[in-house]
C-alpha cells in the first residue's frame, strides 16, 4: 500500500505542464497571543514559501506541514473546467489571479478561475487560536447553471515520527461531504477521485495526509456557495482527542485526524493535527463575518494613508 501511495503522488507531479502562472503574495498571519502562524501561499494554499510556515506552534516549531515536500492544495470543478492551486506539487491550473489582502491576524484570497468561478476564502484562528478557519465563498460568474464541487488537500509529517503518523476518522458527519482520503498527495483537481477513500472509515499508519471534497450543488448565475474547513494543531501536552474535541467547538462538523505514531494504540500521539469541514454558515453568522473583513480593509488603508 505504501509504495501504490509513493506511485500515485509521484505520477501527478507531472501534471504541472500547462498550468498558469498566478501572481500574488503570500502571507503569513499570527493569532493574537503569538501562540500559532499560519503561511498563505501565492494561491490561498496554507503554507508560505518564503516565512516556511505551514501551520506553526511557535514556542517550539512544530508544523505538520513543513518536512519533507510541504503539500497543501484547494480545487475547484464544474463541468466546465476544473481550476486548483498546488503551488509546492503539481501548481496552479485555470487560476487567472488571486489576490491577498493580510492584516496581523486574518487574511482574504480571492482568486479567479478562468471558466467563470470566483473564490474568495478569510482565514482566521478560532477556538484557542490553534484552529485555523478557511471561509470560503465559491461564486458563479457565468450566464449558466452549474454544478460544483470542491476539496482540499494536505499533507502531513507529524513530529517525532514523520513521514510515519496515524491518520484516522472521519469523526463526525457532515451532509455536503462527497468523500475524503488519508493520502497526502491525492489529485488536486476535485474532478478527479480519491484513489485512498477514507469516507467508510479509516485508521493507518505510514506516509499520509488528509483530503475532503464536498457538494457545493447548483449555482445560478450570481449565486454564491459559503462553507468553511478547518486546520488544526494540537498544544503541547494534548492529545488528539483533546484537539478533535476542539475542532468541534471551533465548528467543524466532519474530521479526519492525524497523530504522531509514537503513541497511537491509545490516540496518545506527541503531536496532532486535523483537517475539518463544515456545512453552510448561518446568514447572520455570514455577514458578520464579511463586515469584520471589510473592517480589515479600512485598517489598511488608514494605514497607508498615515504613511503616505
Amino acid at each position: 500500500m505504501k509504495f501504490q501511495r509513493i506511485f500515485a503522488g509521484a505520477a501527478l507531479a507531472g501534471l504541472a505542464a500547462g498550468a498558469l502562472a498566478a501572481q500574488a503574495s503570500a502571507q503569513t498571519i499570527t493569532n493574537g497571543a503569538g501562540t500559532v502562524s499560519a503561511g498563505i501561499g501565492v494561491n490561498g494554499e496554507l503554507f508560505d514559501n518564503a516565512t516556511r510556515v505551514g501551520l506553526r506552534r511557535n514556542a517550539d516549531g512544530y508544523d505538520p506541514i513543513i518536512f519533507g515536500t510541504p503539500r497543501d492544495s484547494w480545487g475547484v470543478s464544474t463541468a466546465l473546467d476544473s481550476a486548483y492551486a498546488d503551488q509546492n506539487f503539481v501548481g496552479a491550473q485555470n487560476i487567472v489571479s488571486t489576490h491577498i489582502l493580510a492584516g496581523p491576524d486574518g487574511a482574504t484570497a480571492t482568486s479567479l478561475t478562468t471558466f467563470g468561478l470566483t473564490v474568495v476564502q478569510n482565514y482566521s484562528f478560532v477556538g484557542g487560536g490553534n484552529i485555523l478557519r478557511i471561509d470560503t465563498t465559491v461564486t458563479n460568474t457565468t450566464l449558466d447553471t452549474v454544478n460544483a464541487i470542491f476539496q482540499r488537500n494536505v499533507d502531513f509529517d507529524i513530529d517525532p515520527t514523520v513521514t510515519n503518523e496515524n491518520v484516522f476518522g472521519p469523526s463526525g458527519g457532515s451532509g455536503i461531504v462527497i468523500d475524503s482520503s488519508d493520502f497526502g498527495f491525492e489529485n488536486p483537481d476535485p474532478s478527479v477521485a480519491y484513489t485512498f477513500s477514507c469516507l467508510g472509515g479509516c485508521d493507518a499508519t505510514g506516509d499520509l495526509g488528509v483530503g475532503i471534497k464536498i457538494r457545493l450543488g447548483a449555482l445560478t448565475h450570481g449565486a454564491s456557495s459559503h462553507f468553511a474547513y478547518y486546520y488544526g494543531i494540537n498544544y503541547a501536552g494534548d492529545s488528539v482527542n483533546t484537539l478533535i474535541k476542539q475542532g468541534k467547538a471551533a465548528g467543524a462538523k466532519y474530521i479526519i485526524a492525524g497523530q504522531s505514531s509514537d503513541g497511537n494504540s491509545d490516540h496518545a500521539g506527541s503531536n496532532s493535527a486535523f483537517l475539518g469541514v463544515t456545512g453552510v454558515p448561518e446568514p447572520a453568522t455570514w455577514s458578520m463575518m464579511l463586515m469584520g473583513f471589510f473592517g480589515l480593509g479600512a485598517v489598511v488603508r488608514r494605514k497607508r494613508a498615515l504613511t503616505a
